[in-house]
């Protein structure tokens, strides 16, 4: 089958993974990625070492029509964040992957949400027929698994890439009949979530420990952020407890050479990988 792949790197394992099952990439959609925490480096090195186009502009309706005219059977998007030009299902399967268990949790970056908030019916992903309307497409395959309670970004992540794999064969040696039975998302369990705004993501030193981690996790080695000494920074890792106290929520409660100990409503944050937001 020949596959059309919108995406990063993230997915791509699971693309290699069709590949050497015999069927054929033929172009990726990607999109400007920072390569600190988003890549698309591994896009970049296959397009070239295949010899086939990698496409950093929003798809369009001519980009389409060219790909079919090169005998596309199959468009594939997983965490492509623009909307992609309607495909004629009678000349092609368009697939879109959520990180999510649909209907539960629709919407551009659903993951924080889903740990602030311990939305464990929404733990999953799903793989579901493209429509115009964002993650409203039927339901292809699903697979669901549990939110721990350390749960982070990143442990949510890995969740799914090592089981995209398989889902991913699954998905395409079983298309023809998993599109025949697909089933439609049931409209009245269906949530969205906005993706978080950067006041969400502020350690919030007069709630407690737990809320405060639940926020920490949530966004992980993308940064979360922290207000001390008149300052915003962007955290990347720390380590946090209960312990009664007489400090000030917020208050530096010891400044290390490398760390930073902040006071919290029923315990103590120990940053340890932070860097000041730089403004002007």
């Amino acid at each position: 089958m020949k596959i059309v792949y919108f995406g990063y790197d993230f997915m791509l394992p699971a693309i290699k993974r069709l590949i050497d099952e015999g069927h054929e990439l033929i172009g990726i959609f990607s999109f400007d990625c920072d390569n600190v925490f988003n890549f698309n480096t591994e896009c970049v090195a296959l397009a070239q070492d295949q010899g086939f186009p990698l496409i950093l502009s929003p798809a369009e309706d001519f980009h389409i029509k060219s790909f079919l005219g090169q005998g596309a059977e199959l468009f594939l998007a997983a965490g492509y964040p623009h909307k992609i030009p309607p495909v004629d299902e009678n000349q092609a399967y368009a697939v879109n992957v959520h990180p999510t268990y649909l209907p539960k949790a629709r919407g551009l970056m659903p993951i924080p949400r889903i740990i602030m908030e311990q939305m464990n019916d929404a733990a999953g992903f799903s793989a579901h027929k493209m429509t115009q309307e964002f993650d409203a497409g039927d339901i292809l395959l699903q697979k669901k698994f549990d939110l721990s309670d350390s749960e982070t970004v990143e442990t949510y992540s890995a969740k799914i890439a090592t089981r995209a794999p398989d889902m991913f064969a699954e998905l395409i040696n079983n298309l023809p009949a998993l599109w025949n039975k697909a089933k439609a998302q049931n409209k009245k369990e269906a949530t969205y979530l906005a993706p978080p705004n950067d006041e969400e993501r502020f350690l919030d030193w007069n709630e407690t420990v737990n809320k405060i981690d639940s926020v920490g996790r949530a966004f992980g080695r993308f940064g979360s952020l922290a207000r001390f000494d008149e300052q915003v920074w962007v955290v990347y890792d720390y380590s946090l407890w209960e312990e009664k106290h007489d400090l000030k929520p917020g208050t530096v409660a010891a400044n290390l050479s490398r760390e930073v100990t902040i006071a919290a409503k029923d315990g103590f944050v120990c940053l340890k990988e932070f860097q000041e937001i730089q403004t002007g």
